[in-house]
């Protein structure tokens, strides 16, 4: 078992029989980043191997259900001064990467779903010039818990690689019928999804939404593309939940994920002062969604980042109520 490098998108099976999906690329050598996604349970419609699972997602519930029932995937995450969701390294009974199962799709697709994912793949791979190496499916069926309404979920990996395989995607959307945007009728569960937690007005992201390249529909079926890039360690600590007004002046890395928009003109509500100088997520919704030269305003949590230049601030959005929008 390789314990050297886990991306985002990759699964990770416990021994206890839990399913975690990784998340970011900076772990430790003892501490893996991941977040519940499948338990046990007798009642779920999901079954792998004779047993039943639920799929869960709220990630407040599922904090909850680990602190009362299995409180080692808990930890205090050092370099991020955060207790988060996670899993120690000795509790990895099976890896699952993205790449390895697309690999296992394009040789042989053996249903409706994995029929679609190649054909998806092939069509991206061709028109971005972009090997299929550099391609992966994460979610359900990346760890055989899929179910006939399953999403697809690809990753593609490196820099330059998410650019292209991006351009394509828009071109392909542009001329092929089977593949497309939401339109305000497919949109309504993603903005629910999405947003519905942040109190605010969900026409004010339906436009966002329905222009965003990187989810859509394939043959009817939902889609997701996670533009994954590796990023440089760093420590970091929280400060407060803030909301702020400001520009971005840099929206190149906001396709990617984790997104980053460089910011300046910060205005920070309740009068605190300090040089915020980025937005970042990990979470996908925050993907695509503002641009160079627009107002924004945003809500998240404030942390102050110490690397080997300097101090600096910066803006976490992915918390429950988070928002980021264009004003």
């Amino acid at each position: 078992m390789d314990l050297s490098r886990f991306s985002e998108g990759d699964y990770i099976k416990t021994f206890d029989g839990l399913f975690f999906a990784v998340k970011g690329s900076v772990h430790s050598d003892d501490l893996v980043l991941a977040i519940l996604r499948y338990i046990p349970d007798k009642d779920g419609e999901r079954i792998l191997e004779g047993r039943h699972y639920i799929r869960v997602y709220d990630n407040d519930a599922t904090t909850r259900y680990l602190r009362e029932n299995f409180c080692d995937y808990i930890n205090e995450v050092e370099w991020l001064g955060l207790e988060l969701q996670s899993v120690p390294t000795a509790n990895i009974a099976e890896i699952y990467k993205p790449a390895d199962k697309l690999q296992e799709i394009l040789a042989n697709p053996c249903s409706r779903l994995e029929r679609q994912i190649a054909r998806f793949v092939e069509a991206l791979s061709n028109a971005s010039g972009i090997d299929s190496s550099s391609f992966g499916v994460s979610g359900s069926i990346l760890i055989g818990l899929q179910t006939p309404d399953s999403d697809i979920d690809l990753n593609v990996y490196g820099e330059s690689e998410g650019f292209r395989v991006y351009d394509a995607l828009r071109t392909l959307r542009e001329k092929e019928e089977w593949v497309s945007a939401y339109d305000d009728r497919s949109i309504e569960p993603v903005l629910v999804s999405r947003w519905g937690d942040t109190g605010i007005d969900l026409e004010k992201f339906r436009q966002v939404e329905c222009d965003k390249i990187l989810h859509g529909l394939v043959e009817g079926v939902d889609y997701f593309i996670r533009l994954l890039v590796d990023e440089e360690p760093s420590v970091s600590s929280p400060i407060s939940t803030v909301t702020i007004s400001a520009k971005v002046i840099d929206s190149s890395q906001g396709i990617f994920t984790p997104c980053i928009y460089r910011i300046d003109d910060v205005v920070i509500e309740g009068g605190s002062i300090y040089n915020v100088s980025e937005l970042k997520s990990y979470r996908g919704k925050f993907t695509e969604q503002v641009h160079t030269g627009d107002r924004i305003k945003a809500r998240g949590t404030l942390e102050q980042v110490n690397d080997s230049r300097a101090i600096s601030y910066r803006l976490i959005m992915g918390g429950r109520g988070d928002y980021l929008l264009s004003v």
